[in-house]
């Protein structure tokens, strides 16, 4: 019984193995036609067409790393500008009241006029004479007269925003100011009334004032007032504000730009306050 079974299972083996062969050898002959003709059709190109269509995708690769670049550039200019347009002005002005002012000049009439840019300038926008920093330019007249600048870096960036305006503090405002005879005032102002205005407006937007001082600039006494806004420890935007006499009246002169541009900006707002200079040593020179 046990032998029988051995021959039984040797023969389904045997016809197994047989039945087997024939297939496996057309699947071979299949794969061996496969891979020729998949080489036949890779060889249809000639060494010129492949090095053609190599430097192709190459340029191709290259115009869409230049698209990406482009849109990079284009999306962070956008951010720049929006940042810039998005400050406050209010927060960097102390005009409660109107002041007299020569008509506004627009942006594009200053530009035309290259030569006398600063005489231009001083006429139209401020009722006194100043020198702006060259990468300063007027953006437009405020309210109250007060003149608004955008500040650029040498690569053409959005660095800031500075507004000129006069200060006109109300009574209340004065009434909580502490006044002795040794209290330090700007044009008659008390600087713990200017401090306090500074003060109010950083808790509004919620930052905080690192420091005051006051200090001479070409022989004019100006009070410095140093803000910040941001998360503590990690601030964001910086806040400058100086306080001066000109010509008989009070002036603000308000910055605020990214905390890696404040250094710059810190500069060009101290050649802007050392330029100032009351309208009438304009017209006196004039008439010499």
């Amino acid at each position: 019984m046990n032998r029988l079974r051995v021959i039984i299972l040797s023969l389904l083996v045997l016809v197994t193995v047989a039945g087997a062969l024939p297939v496996t050898e057309s699947l071979a002959k299949w794969s061996r036609r496969s891979a020729s003709a998949q080489r036949k059709r890779a060889r249809r190109h000639s060494r010129a067409w492949w090095r053609r269509h190599r430097a192709l995708m190459r340029a191709r690769r290259a115009r869409a790393e230049q698209r990406r670049q482009l849109a990079l550039a284009n999306r962070a200019e956008a951010a720049g500008t929006l940042g810039a347009n998005a400050v406050n002005t209010s927060l960097l002005s102390f005009n409660a009241a109107a002041a007299p002012a020569a008509p506004a000049t627009s942006t594009a009439a200053l530009a035309s006029t290259p030569a006398r840019a600063t005489l231009t300038r001083t006429s139209s926008l401020l009722p006194f004479n100043f020198t702006p920093p060259h990468n300063w330019s007027p953006a437009r007249r405020g309210r109250a007269g007060s003149a608004v600048f955008n500040i650029a870096t040498p690569d053409g960036r959005s660095a800031g925003t500075a507004v000129v305006a006069p200060v006109a503090l109300s009574a209340a405002e004065l009434s909580g100011a502490h006044v002795s005879a040794k209290t330090k005032s700007v044009g008659g102002f008390p600087v713990t009334a200017l401090r306090r205005t500074v003060i109010d407006r950083m808790v509004a937007e919620g930052g905080w004032v690192t420091n005051d001082f006051v200090r001479e600039m070409q022989g004019r006494r100006v009070f410095v007032v140093l803000a910040q806004t941001g998360a503590p420890g990690t601030p964001a935007q910086s806040w400058v504000f100086y306080f001066t006499e000109v010509d008989g009246r009070v002036y603000s002169l308000a910055t605020t730009a990214p905390i890696e541009f404040a250094a710059p900006l810190a500069a060009g707002s101290e050649q802007f306050m050392a330029s100032l200079q009351p309208a009438a040593s304009r017209n006196t020179a004039s008439q010499k």
